[in-house]
């Protein structure tokens, strides 16, 4: 009977369980949606720490890599998201075909929304790694982004 068990483990273990990778890209873009939201709900700040898995890291201009959860606490600390907001959203999303690892991007907004820049708007492009913790949720591994992006009806005429 023991052979029989050690036998089906060892079939079950062989097998590849097929992921619906389709339907993972699906979820994590609207993860990536629902960050953006909730940066708009409770700040950027807390929106990142929120979404950030454990380990996360973050690429910044002009800046060393910031890695972990207690160095983004820490870099949080030291500045304020009160003056501006910021949103996102996907253009692309993929998911390996393990169904616990992908990236997305697209297009962010930088809104100033106080002091005598208030009113101005940056545009750039992001990337965040992402990959799925041990409750099955989707955390970012890794983000970076670009600014410096012309708005898209810019005809310069």
């Amino acid at each position: 009977m023991k052979n029989i068990l050690v036998l089906i483990m060892l079939l079950m273990a062989g097998c590849n369980f097929s992921v619906n990778t389709q339907e993972e890209k699906e979820n994590l873009l609207q993860t990536d949606i629902a960050f953006s939201n909730r940066s708009i709900e409770v700040g950027n700040h807390q929106a990142f720490l929120e979404f950030a898995a454990t380990d996360a890291v973050l690429l910044r201009d002009n800046s060393f890599p910031v890695v972990g959860k207690p160095a983004l606490r820490k870099l949080y600390s030291e500045i304020s998201d009160s003056n501006y907001r910021l949103t996102w959203k996907p253009s692309y999303g993929k998911v390996a075909a393990s169904g616990d690892l992908g990236y997305t991007y697209g297009i962010y907004l930088l809104e100033i929304t106080t002091g005598e820049q208030k009113g101005q708007v940056q545009q750039g492009t992001y990337c965040s790694i992402w990959e799925k913790n041990a409750k099955g949720e989707w955390r970012f591994v890794l983000d970076t982004g670009n600014s410096g992006l012309e708005p898209a009806n810019n005809t310069n005429d």
